[in-house]
């Protein structure tokens, strides 16, 4: 197999903001999946990564957020299933997670464009 190096053109961009700016779920199988359960740990992986300059800072945060959307679909199912409870605790994780990451953003900006978060 020949190796392709890493890109994105306009195009592609265009295709697959199409394929998934859809009513219906769709899920990608581009990285493989963490445990739902571990979703802190992706994260920190992509952030420390990120925050050293690492060069596997996307696959990380890419796996990050394959967990995110998994926490998501769970919820989702087992709200449909009549398991509020179960299903809010999963939706919100992702919120929060996703949170998480706007932060690590705001921290890491070079233009500065975000707020910081406070220090705890």
């Amino acid at each position: 197999m020949v190796a392709r190096p890493p890109g994105l053109s306009v195009e592609q961009l265009q295709a697959l903001i199409e394929r998934y700016d859809q009513p219906e779920l769709i899920v990608s199988e581009a990285y493989a999946d963490s445990p739902m359960d571990r979703v802190w740990s992706s994260f920190w992986g992509g952030a420390m990564n990120q925050a050293e300059s690492g060069p596997a800072m996307a696959a990380r945060y890419a796996i990050w957020a394959n967990t995110v959307r998994d926490s998501i679909i769970e919820g989702m199912k087992a709200m449909e299933a009549g398991r509020a409870d179960e299903g809010r605790t999963l939706l919100v994780r992702a919120a929060n997670s996703l949170s998480a990451f706007a932060d690590v953003q705001a921290c890491l900006d070079p233009m500065q464009l975000g707020k910081r978060p406070s220090p705890p």
